[in-house]
């Protein structure tokens, strides 16, 4: 069977185009011949290239839209797809939906209108903060007309590899005519101007949102495989790492081939979504996107460091993802030969382990992720112009700490600190549930009949799960519960919310192991309401809710600087409940949200608690350091990706790393060191070996075989 293109390798290369045409210089200096030759220095083996950018102008000469004016009709995208295929360089195209300025200029009707009333540009992250993004609706029919248009056009002219259609998600909540009459049609009335997750109205409108964004999407993938159908299809995947307002969905999913995206920020987050989009995609590996300017996109000059532009290939690669890098052309068409063959360095690092990657990754514990319950229950009761889903703020949004999917990167990050295997599931995978020995469901709200059954099945069967806070309250159409759905999992009912917004959870003396440097008198501080909840018959009240002397909110106060505990009550807080063969820990505040060393350790004790068995990988390393483990059936090995990622670079060396890696009935009869296969000392006992790794500075591949 012919090698597909994504294939070949897990390097990758875009750059970026997003050039006006206001002055007579800009793009005059573009040489595709020059681009492809720093491409072939990168020693990536594919390249995106755009047929049209932000401005909405396309690079080729298009009958559907507008040329830009400084290519003086060259037609640019067919000089590079013919340069880089002469050298060997699978090319993706680029095409860019919404966010585009031409069309926005010339047909004010299709405008995207935010709850304000207003059709303007957005703001964005660069330094000044300017309004220099423009978005058109994909509801309107004259605009997707378009989009089908020039998509023909490109597919008719050219020959490529892949199509890569860039901002695949809603910029804001929009109002504009085109919503407003199909939401009338739909489902009648007015589209809601208030953000409530426990109304089905407003519910069922942000369903709607999420549909219209699948069907757009899913036009744009139609018309690319009816006119080439062997072309792979990766839309920028934004919407599954954003917040709600973007529109993700697990139906989203279905639309592209992988998930591809620009993931910026600390390594923890990265890691969450990297295993978040290993998981989602249909087709491995997916594609973690990023500039090689520091700190993100928005920079044109300065650069990442060696050390920081490999970790973060490497990282990728450790989780089974392929690396793209970002370079941004200059405003007169050059691109600087320096700055490829400087990534190509880390490419022929990322090269040498290529042929090793693969297999079934081997978690121990997953985070379930919900696009149904990836919101903010905090706003609920506001206004969607009051939320500031406007234009008048930046597009993109911070949840609250205790929202669905900030105590799930930050989760994600107490497992990597506690050296805990974990991927990230979603309700594609209810079927195998029984995948993980424990399953996380931080804050999971809204929840339907359907996923509460399977994890019910799931723990009668001898699964472990951890919940907090609101989890399954909800119903997935927003209709608030009296319990929660999961009540005879958690081994507790709801029975009301605390007021104050600083709570405690004191260990209850009966596996106060579990609180270490805690006590009644010194419970653990969140920082946020708990819910009331009454145990029912059986269930284990491990710790139990303290509150503050004072409401934190009022003037009066027991200690002026702070909200002391003072108030112990008896209701619980955390949980431990056998259910069927397995058993649950309920807690009634979103702990996830812990920050501390201390407190994490409490959410790691937790975790390890549920697990009935050894975990895949277990070591002896420091924070910095994560393990990824792949098992590979047909080559009858395992694969452990380490990687040692620390916060101030270059890495100090760790050294005598000791890996343990469960066997599961295996015999180890070696280990090494992958590509170079140098030995390394190993020890079996029972039904693990445990692998020295004598250092460590940035990343190591290590093979356990077995016969």
């Amino acid at each position: 069977m012919k090698q597909q293109w994504y294939e070949r390798s897990l390097r990758r290369n875009l750059l970026d185009f997003h050039i006006d045409d206001w002055h007579p210089l800009f793009l005059s200096k573009l040489d595709p011949a020059h681009f492809a030759d720093c491409v072939v220095s990168l020693k990536s083996t594919a390249a995106t290239v755009f047929a049209n950018t932000h401005t909405g102008l396309s690079n080729y000469p298009t009958k559907t839209g507008e040329m830009h004016a400084g290519l003086n009709g060259r037609d640019v995208l067919g000089e590079m797809i013919s340069e880089l295929h002469r050298r060997g360089i699978d090319v993706v195209v680029y095409y860019v939906m919404i966010f585009a300025d031409w069309y926005w200029d010339n047909h004010p009707e299709a405008r995207v209108v935010d709850a304000s009333g207003k059709a303007i540009k957005v703001l964005i992250g660069s330094k000044g903060r300017p309004r220099r993004f423009s978005t058109t609706c994909p509801n309107n029919v004259e605009y997707r007309r378009f989009v089908v248009a020039q998509i023909e056009e490109i597919c008719d002219g050219y020959e490529f590899e892949g199509v890569w259609p860039d901002m695949t998600f809603w910029p804001t909540v929009c109002y504009c005519a085109s919503c407003r009459d199909r939401y009338r049609k739909e489902v009648g009335g007015e589209i809601p101007r208030v953000i409530n997750w426990e109304d089905p109205a407003w519910v069922g409108f942000q369903r709607k949102r999420q549909e219209w964004m699948v069907e757009f999407g899913q036009l744009v993938t139609d018309t690319v495989k009816r006119k080439k159908p062997h072309l792979s299809v990766a839309h920028q995947s934004l919407a599954f790492h954003a917040d709600w307002s973007a529109g993700g969905s697990l139906e989203l999913a279905g639309v592209t081939d992988w998930l591809s995206a620009d993931l910026y920020g600390e390594r923890y987050g990265l890691s969450f979504f990297a295993k978040l989009f290993y998981s989602m995609s249909r087709i491995k590996p997916f594609e973690h996107i990023n500039t090689w300017c520091w700190p993100d996109i928005h920079e044109h000059v300065i650069t990442r460091t060696e050390d920081h532009l490999r970790l973060t290939a490497l990282s990728a690669m450790a989780n089974h993802g392929a690396i793209v890098f970002i370079d941004a052309i200059d405003p007169i068409g050059t691109v600087h030969a320096q700055t490829f063959s400087a990534a190509g360095k880390v490419y022929a690092d990322v090269q040498k382990y290529e042929k090793e990657v693969g297999g079934r990754f081997c978690q121990d514990v997953g985070i379930y992720y919900s696009y149904e319950s990836n919101v903010d229950l905090k706003e609920n009761g506001k206004g969607v112009e009051e939320a500031a889903y406007t234009f008048e703020e930046t597009w993109r949004h911070n949840p609250s700490p205790t929202a669905h999917r900030s105590a799930a990167i930050n989760l994600a990050k107490t497992l990597i600190q506690h050296h805990i295997p974990f991927g990230a599931l979603t309700r594609k995978d209810l079927g195998r549930l029984s995948d993980w020995q424990v399953i996380c469901l931080p804050n999971v709200a809204l929840m339907s009949a359907a996923e509460a059954e399977a994890l019910r099945a799931y723990v009668r069967e001898g699964g472990s799960i951890l919940a907090t806070g609101k989890t399954s309250l909800i119903t997935a159409d927003g209709r608030r519960q009296a319990t929660f759905q999961l009540a005879d999992l958690f081994g507790c009912d709801y029975a009301g919310e605390t007021r104050e917004v600083v709570t405690y959870f004191a260990p209850s003396g009966k596996r106060d192991e579990l609180f270490p440097g805690f006590s009644p008198t010194f419970p653990v501080t969140l920082y946020d309401t708990q819910l009331k909840v009454t145990a029912r018959k059986g269930a284990e009240v491990v710790a139990t809710l303290t509150l503050p002397y004072t409401d934190p909110t009022e003037a009066r106060y027991a200690s002026i600087l702070t909200d002391a505990p003072g108030i112990s009550t008896d209701s619980p807080s955390i949980v431990i409940n056998r259910f069927g063969k397995g058993q649950v820990v309920y807690a009634s505040g979103v702990i996830e949200s812990w920050e501390h060393d201390t407190q994490r350790q409490v959410l790691a004790n937790l975790v390890r608690l549920l697990a009935p068995r050894p975990f895949f990988v277990e070591c002896d390393a420091p924070k910095s350091v994560e393990i990824t483990l792949f098992l590979q059936e047909k080559r009858k090995r395992y694969i452990a990706n380490v990687i040692n990622y620390q916060q101030e670079l270059p890495n100090i060396p760790v050294h005598g790393l000791k890996i343990r890696i469960r066997l599961d009935g295996k015999r180890a009869t070696g280990a090494c060191l992958l590509p170079e296969r140098t030995p390394l000392r190993h020890s079996v006992s029972a039904d693990a070996v445990e692998v020295e790794v004598p250092e460590l500075k940035d990343f190591a591949m290590v093979e356990v075989s077995w016969g």
